[in-house]
């Protein structure tokens, strides 16, 4: 299977990340792993969402550390890729580490995540899903019953 993995980007990632260990579960059974950053991706003028992607070699992987470092190495494959032609695509880019620093970023999981949807891939967490939860005011479509109590406000005084 080809996976994808989107994340914010590859010199960020910390060993004990989940999305390091899925790469390291995924890559231990087999599976191909790519992963990719949002500023990896591209809409050419084919239509096709295309990305530069990267993947380690294929070995079995101990760590977390010796997976980023296989990843961030030399060895490491890199291959501009067609989204369309992987299995499945996991959004795992944390859209709040990109509002001050490149807050163009932000969205790019969500947005390109439908584009490969529709391409028949597919893409986990569900980009539809993850763009009704951007803020705090998703919680109050819950019945009450089964969220917390809350005040949503700037006012520091109703706070």
């Amino acid at each position: 299977m080809r996976i994808g993995l989107l994340i914010n980007d590859p010199a960020t990632e910390h060993p004990e990340y989940t999305t390091t260990h899925l790469g390291i579960a995924a890559t231990n059974l087999g599976h191909q792993v790519w992963t990719m950053s949002v500023s990896d991706l591209a809409y050419d003028p084919d239509d096709h969402i295309r990305a530069r992607a990267y993947r380690v070699p294929e070995k079995h992987y101990r760590s977390g550390h010796a997976y980023l470092e296989a990843l961030r190495g030399k060895t490491a494959i890199h291959e501009r890729i067609n989204l369309d032609e992987i299995d499945v695509l996991l959004l795992r880019n944390n859209p709040a580490d990109e509002v001050i620093a490149r807050p163009w970023a932000r969205l790019v999981g969500i947005n390109f995540g439908r584009l490969i949807m529709r391409n028949g891939v597919i893409v986990l967490n569900d980009p539809n899903g993850l763009s009704k939860a951007v803020n705090k005011m998703y919680l109050q479509a819950f019945p009450q019953e089964v969220r917390p109590r809350s005040l949503i406000t700037r006012d520091r005084g109703e706070i």
